[in-house]
């Protein structure tokens, strides 16, 4: 049987890189995710909007709502990505 130094095998420990907790990915992947469809909706609706021929007064008062709209729900998936950024950022500082 093969005879590996404690220094060699702290090595390719070492080489692995990071551990990240199982639901990271999953996390981020959703979180992203939900990101992407916000943007594209947002975008479509503007879109839609900008070739509304009603009164200008009321393509006004619809995009900012459409902004509105498009911060209240993307706010939250922005403050998730923050937090695990963070998370991310303590792992590789203890690593």
């Amino acid at each position: 049987m093969p005879h590996t130094s404690v220094a060699r095998q702290a090595s390719a420990l070492s080489m692995q890189g990071p551990w990240y907790p199982a639901d990271l990915l999953p996390q981020l992947q959703s979180t992203l995710a939900a990101l992407a469809d916000i943007e594209l909706r947002y975008h479509s609706d503007q879109e839609q909007l900008q070739a509304w021929a009603g009164p200008e007064a009321i393509r006004t008062r619809f995009a900012a709502q459409l902004e509105e709209r498009y911060q209240r729900e993307r706010n939250p998936h922005v403050q998730k990505l923050t937090e695990l950024q963070h998370l991310m950022d303590q792992i590789v500082v203890r690593s």
